[in-house]
């Protein structure tokens, strides 16, 4: 895999917003997923690794939604 480069940052959040997934970032750190604040120096990163970190994120906001749904439903 390559390191993690701007162009990489750009492919990568172009990608995830075709799936509606919105990415902020100030230069190379993702700074917020869909709206939840993170911090993630994407040059500590290898490309797959950070496409798994974002992937991680969103299935914890998935959940939690689920749980709320789930108890607002009871």
């Amino acid at each position: 895999m390559q390191p993690f480069t701007k162009l990489a940052s750009n492919a990568i959040i172009k990608t995830f917003d075709r799936y509606n997934v919105h990415i902020r970032v100030t230069g190379m750190v993702v700074t917020a997923i869909n709206g939840e604040t993170v911090r993630f120096d994407a040059t500590t990163y290898m490309q797959d690794q950070l496409i798994e970190l974002i992937c991680k994120v969103l299935a914890n906001q998935m959940i939690q939604e689920v749980w709320q749904r789930e108890h607002q439903e009871s």
